[in-house]
C-alpha cells in the first residue's frame, strides 16, 4: 500500500466539505465509481444511502483480502501506522487523525478503528475514518476502510420511530 492509503484518504477527507463531488465517477445503483484509486485494493467507491430522511455518502476501500490472519494483522497495523497523525487541511483549519491502536485477536471476527479529527468541534466531530479487521465465510479475513459521517455518538439514543 506504501502511502496510497495515506494519500487518498487525505483527499477524501479534504473533499468532504464538497461532497466528494470532485472525487466521484460514475454512478451505479446506490454506488458510485471512486476517481480515487489504490494500487492493490480490491474495490474503491463512494456509496449513497439514507439517513433519517436524508442523503449520506461515504467512500470505502476493500484494501486486502487474505486467509492468513499474521498477514491480515500486519497489514492491519501497516494501514493504521499511515492513517495515524495524518494531516488533513478543511477550509482553513488543519487537522489530524488520531485513534488508539487496537491489536486484532484472531478470536475476535471484528476490529474497528475509529479516527477522529482533532482538535475536535462541532463541524469535524461527526466525520470519521474507520479501518476495519473481519473474519468473512469461508476463510477470509479482509482489511477495509472506511470515511462517513456519524450522525450520533455510540452512547446517545437512537431516534424512536415507534413507541409501545
Amino acid at each position: 500500500m506504501k502511502n496510497e492509503l495515506a494519500t487518498a484518504v487525505k483527499q477524501v477527507l479534504e473533499d468532504f466539505p464538497n461532497g466528494y463531488k470532485n472525487l466521484m465517477g460514475e454512478p451505479g445503483d446506490s454506488s458510485f465509481e471512486s476517481k480515487i484509486k489504490i494500487e492493490d485494493a480490491e474495490g474503491v467507491q463512494f456509496v449513497q444511502h439514507s439517513q433519517y430522511g436524508r442523503s449520506v455518502v461515504s467512500w470505502q476501500a476493500r484494501l486486502f483480502t487474505t486467509e492468513d490472519h499474521d498477514q491480515a494483522r500486519k497489514k492491519f497495523k501497516a494501514a493504521y501506522q499511515q492513517l495515524q497523525g495524518l494531516s488533513v487541511k478543511l477550509g482553513a483549519r488543519s487537522y489530524k487523525l488520531r485513534s488508539a491502536y487496537d491489536v486484532p485477536d484472531l478470536n475476535e471476527k471484528f476490529t474497528a478503528l475509529i479516527f477522529e479529527l482533532e482538535p475536535s468541534n462541532s463541524y469535524t466531530e461527526p466525520i470519521k475514518v474507520e479501518l476495519q479487521m473481519l473474519f468473512q465465510i469461508p476463510m477470509e479475513w479482509a482489511i477495509g476502510v472506511l470515511v462517513y459521517e456519524r450522525d450520533r455518538k455510540d452512547t446517545e439514543p437512537g431516534r424512536i420511530l415507534r413507541s409501545f
